[in-house]
């Protein structure tokens, strides 16, 4: 997948895409997949945004029961089995905890006829839930006695080894069929001829050129940038912004569920009293989410630290065992997410839980909240867009096309590397992994940890820049490796992996020192915490 900007204004699409996340890049590889010439356009960097903020779960639709929302458990468990098929190396399966209590909705009765039920809908023998004793619960979260828990309910999501490189990943499927991708490049507003749109002006963020990009069908899937794409102002407030944590401190066998012990005056957006989710990840664990109403023209402008702070204080009100202190965290994710209702301020069920999709003569806008169901939606966008080109609509290809990666990895071709740079490789790259390997060419050194505290190898950086449009070290850092996911990377990590970068994109010294600092920026509100 090489970056090419210019090319965008010389072909003319069947179908150009608006966003580069969960929901355009799956879009891209299902049309790929169909055969339509497509363009992808992302602004930032891929799944920069909103796909970048996720506690990494594929949920499995249990928590629909108490809405008796079937059809989502349905679609939701279904999603869940699809990516564990098509992307095992990313994603697979999770069991979540619920502590039962009382006699209420969290009692063992209600919870055992939910377990029930869910069976019922549920096809796949390894996501199937179960009750489990206190002493099950004892074992899967240690961290908390959980005083007047008569046991736990346990269900199956779907754990995300790494969230951004699944969306990645559909792009790099799209590209390997002919679309045609580039990061950096912002759509700037619609193209409209004879009634309808026929493609978007946009403007490569990088040289600064401006351009034209046509095609027959033009799908805006930017997630809280649509509207002014489209020349449209959301009413007030239309967004919230969704905030997990990262702590450095294995607090659970399993992912956990609590009830957050806030109200509805304290927690506008969700009504007060939500579910709160302690996820295993990396040795460490993932906390969230925290929604607050967010006001204004959407941007990346980041958490304040007094929310940081009160999330974690929100974890120690719901178990004050954990004990959880400012300097645990180690990072965080942040982004927006669409109202259910724009311009109205919740008073609780504030967040848009179900997709949307409208259609004008050309135009296809895409509005989803949820990774789960991001291929799904996608494909049913497709649909729409197939139908506008009148072409014939097929069955989901994507459901069993295993992603870049997907394919099985032959051990053969990793036999020379440490048992744990041989099984980091697999974990990141799937059956592409050998690929990345034999980048280094017989360069050794690329075939090493950039640094003691991080298992990122050189090759990696190199499959990065050129095979995968990383156009800074935040891309690497951030988005293509786990090099800086779960806290800040060491600067002799990020100087290893510059040192790789500067000669494949001719940075001198002084954009070095630029990247670098543009590398940590993220990090530096993790010291007013301290």
């Amino acid at each position: 997948m090489l970056r090419d900007a210019p090319s965008l204004a010389n072909g003319h699409y069947d179908l150009v895409i608006v966003g580069g996340g969960a929901y355009g890049a799956a879009a891209a590889w299902e049309a790929s997949l169909r055969g339509l010439a497509v363009a992808l356009l992302e602004q930032g960097d891929f799944a920069s945004a909103t796909s970048a903020n996720s506690l990494k779960l594929i949920h499995g639709g249990f928590r629909y029961l108490q809405s008796m929302d079937l059809a989502r458990v349905r679609l939701s468990l279904n999603e869940l089995a699809i990516l564990c098929r098509i992307a095992p190396h990313l994603v697979a399966p999770q069991p979540c905890l619920l502590p039962t209590r009382g006699l209420g909705k969290q009692g063992r009765l209600a919870l055992a006829a939910a377990l029930g039920l869910y069976n019922l809908l549920n096809q796949h023998d390894n996501l199937r839930g179960r009750l489990v004793s206190r002493r099950e619960v004892a074992q899967m979260f240690p961290a908390c006695s959980l005083p007047g828990a008569s046991g736990g309910a346990l269900w199956h999501d779907g754990l995300v080894h790494d969230s951004e490189r699944l969306p990645l990943s559909y792009a790099l499927g799209a590209a390997q069929r002919g679309a045609v991708a580039a990061n950096y490049v912002q759509a700037t507003g619609l193209l409209r001829e004879g009634g309808r749109v026929a493609g978007v002006t946009a403007r490569d963020r990088l040289s600064g050129d401006e351009f034209a990009v046509r095609g027959r069908v033009v799908m805006l899937a930017a997630g809280p940038w649509d509207g002014q794409v489209a020349g449209q102002k959301w009413p007030q407030p239309a967004l919230a912004a969704a905030l997990n944590l990262v702590v450095n401190r294995d607090l659970c066998r399993s992912t956990v569920a609590l009830r957050s012990p806030l109200g509805r005056m304290e927690d506008p957006v969700c009504g007060g009293h939500r579910f709160i989710f302690m996820v295993p990840w990396r040795g460490r664990t993932l906390l969230g989410t925290a929604y607050r109403l967010y006001l204004g023209q959407p941007g990346q402008d980041g958490p304040k630290a007094p929310e940081i702070l009160a999330l974690l204080h929100e974890f120690n009100q719901a178990c004050p065992e954990l004990g959880l202190t400012p300097d645990e965290i180690c990072f965080y994710h942040w982004g927006l997410l669409p109202l259910a209702q724009p311009g109205r301020t919740p008073a609780g069920g504030g967040l848009a839980v179900k997709r949307r999709i409208d259609e004008q003569p050309g135009l296809i806008l895409v509005t989803g909240a949820k990774y789960t169901t991001a291929r799904a939606v996608a494909c049913e966008a497709v649909d729409r867009v197939c139908g506008q080109l009148g072409r014939p609509q097929r069955a989901q290809l994507s459901a069993k096309e295993p992603v870049w990666g997907g394919a099985p990895v032959s051990d053969v071709e990793l036999a020379s590397l440490p048992a744990a740079s041989a099984a980091h490789l697999r974990a990141q790259y799937g059956g592409q992994a050998g690929a990345v390997a034999a980048l280094a060419q017989g360069r050794a050194g690329l075939l090493e940890p950039l640094a003691p505290d991080t298992p990122v190898l050189g090759c990696e950086v190199v499959q990065a820049v050129e095979y995968e449009m990383a156009q800074s070290l935040r891309d690497v850092s951030l988005r293509r490796t786990v090099l800086g996911k779960a806290g800040r990377p060491s600067d002799q990590a990020l100087r290893a992996a510059c040192a790789i970068m500067a000669p494949r994109l001719g940075w001198d010294q002084a954009r070095q020192e630029r990247e670098l600092a543009q590398a940590l920026a993220p990090y530096r509100i993790l010291q007013e915490l301290k």
